[in-house]
């Protein structure tokens, strides 16, 4: 059921209150009769947090915290203080409140390292224990097909136990880099120095130019290393020169 907004005596009653002391919006400055009151005692107009909202959600920017669910924190970026009543992210548009149960949906796959269906149409969240790379999406719940859990490619043939995307990788790392590669992701077949990687746990594409080479996925959130494509660790630091 949406929440409405017109009294805080619904189920949003703990977080949009009457503004009865003036609080200004943290982001307007503006002082409204109802306000949204975070953890910290910032307070934010309904128009602007709508905004605010949006705009964090088209930049998949929610926080997925495992007692809370998909949220957002102050604007200011005050530690703990993700909203606890997800209803209130009604006050986004119907298209949008749809996309936020979506992606809420897709982080949770993500977090328990599942794996998002990649095939056009489909999209079931799937949370495997097994390590292989050649995933069946079950027709139980979506589409039957078959694709690599690494590159999300297709896998058109049944009796092959291999990705191409496997053999091609370890005929890279068979050929000798410079230190300069190493570093920095430079290839000598190509006259850019951009290069496209995918986050090992939700295959999202990141670009790089230079920089260090511990990447936070926008999506995920995950610190991956850009050598080893693996997880950031301490010894990232040690063996990858940063």
């Amino acid at each position: 059921m949406a929440c409405q907004i017109s009294t805080p005596d619904n189920c949003c009653s703990s977080v949009i209150q009457e503004n009865k002391h003036e609080h200004e919006c943290c982001i307007c400055l503006d002082n409204k009769d109802l306000t949204i009151v975070f953890d910290c005692h910032h307070h934010v107009c309904l128009a602007c947090f709508k905004q605010y909202a949006i705009t964090k959600l088209n930049s998949r920017q929610f926080k997925y915290d495992l007692d809370i669910g998909y949220s957002l924190g102050c604007p200011n970026g005050c530690a703990n203080t993700l909203l606890r009543e997800l209803h209130i992210f009604h006050l986004m548009d119907k298209s949008n409140y749809e996309r936020y149960k979506a992606f809420g949906a897709e982080e949770y796959v993500l977090y328990h390292q599942g794996v998002i269906c990649p095939i056009p149409c489909c999209g079931s969240g799937l949370i495997l224990d097994e390590n292989n790379l050649k995933i069946k999406c079950p027709s139980s719940i979506g589409c039957g097909k078959t694709f690599c859990r690494s590159c999300k490619a297709l896998w058109e043939d049944e009796t092959v136990q291999t990705c191409p995307c496997q053999t091609a990788r370890e005929n890279d790392r068979s050929q000798p880099v410079s230190l300069w590669s190493q570093l920095f992701g430079y290839r000598k077949s190509t006259a850019s120095s951009v290069m496209i990687k995918k986050c090992p746990r939700c295959s999202v594409k990141t670009e790089k130019d230079g920089g260090c080479n511990a990447i936070s996925c926008t999506r995920c959130g995950m610190t991956w290393c850009w050598i080893c494509e693996m997880e950031f660790r301490t010894d990232c630091i040690q063996t990858h020169w940063f």
